[in-house]
């Protein structure tokens, strides 16, 4: 058996994620970022991930790069998983070192595609608007990310996902950030790959943005934090019942619970 599952808003907060139901002293920093706290756990969580992690494989699933995944203290001091997957499933991580097999087969595809990072950042430059484009960011040849604000108007939405589309690209909007991804860049494949390499015939996930539905649908089970940006779409695929921080306790407790259901008794 095996859990992968998306990172922040799933099973890591920031502040302003929280929600309203949690006491400060209940909850653990886990990442820091230029001195600053940026990133939390209930204790409650950490200790059931724990627990998770002992019984069945642990696979971090993030849009993040790998630089951004590796200040996530809690999986480099306490909890230890042999792999992770991070640049939205562009690097599978074995115990911290780059998967070439998989990276050899992303660079393939990549050298292969209808559009580049080049050419999605040239068609941004050429069409965005200075009064909601705050930055554009390349990760490596993987997908191209914008900050924006104030939000894009629904036209601006629809035409950057129309364009997307039609050169083989994922187009997401996540609050104040926007992704141009490749279709085949994405989690569940990675997570797929890794799964077949250790034989894994039973993958639960969880995962709170659109770029996680890949992770919902394929999987055996899988849950949708009810806050996240894909509960309005799909929360017909999973749902929880606790909103904010308080989801990710409930997360891992399901997925536990999934376990148990599957172990068979010995009389």
């Amino acid at each position: 058996m095996m859990f992968a599952s998306d990172l922040d808003g799933t099973l890591i907060y920031s502040h302003r994620r929280f929600g309203d139901e949690i006491l400060n002293e209940s909850v653990r920093t886990i990442e820091v970022s230029n001195g600053k706290d940026i990133s939390f756990m209930t204790k409650k969580a950490i200790a059931l991930l724990r627990k998770l992690s002992e019984e069945m494989m642990f696979v971090p699933v993030t849009t993040r790069t790998t630089e951004q995944y590796n200040r996530v203290s809690l999986f480099h001091e306490e909890i230890r998983p042999t792999y992770a997957i991070t640049c939205n499933g562009g690097v599978v991580l074995i115990d911290g070192h780059i998967d070439t097999h998989w990276q050899d087969y992303i660079c393939t595809k990549i050298d292969g595609s209808a559009a580049s990072v080049d050419d999605v950042k040239r068609e941004i430059e050429e069409t965005a608007d200075a009064s909601w484009l705050k930055s554009i960011r390349v990760v490596d040849r993987f997908f191209v990310y914008l900050i924006i604000d104030p939000p894009l108007s629904t036209e601006r939405i629809k035409y950057y996902s129309q364009w997307a589309a039609a050169r083989g690209w994922a187009f997401s909007v996540q609050g104040r950030k926007v992704y141009f991804i490749p279709s085949f860049i994405n989690k569940w494949d990675a997570v797929n790959y890794v799964a077949k390499k250790e034989g894994k015939k039973t993958v639960y996930t969880a995962g709170d943005s659109n770029l996680d539905v890949c992770l919902i649908e394929q999987a055996n089970f899988g849950l949708i934090p009810r806050h996240g940006e894909a509960a309005a779409t799909f929360g017909h695929l999973g749902l929880t019942q606790k909103t904010g921080i308080l989801a990710s306790e409930e997360i891992i407790e399901t997925i536990l619970s999934k376990r148990l259901q599957l172990t068979p008794v010995i009389r």
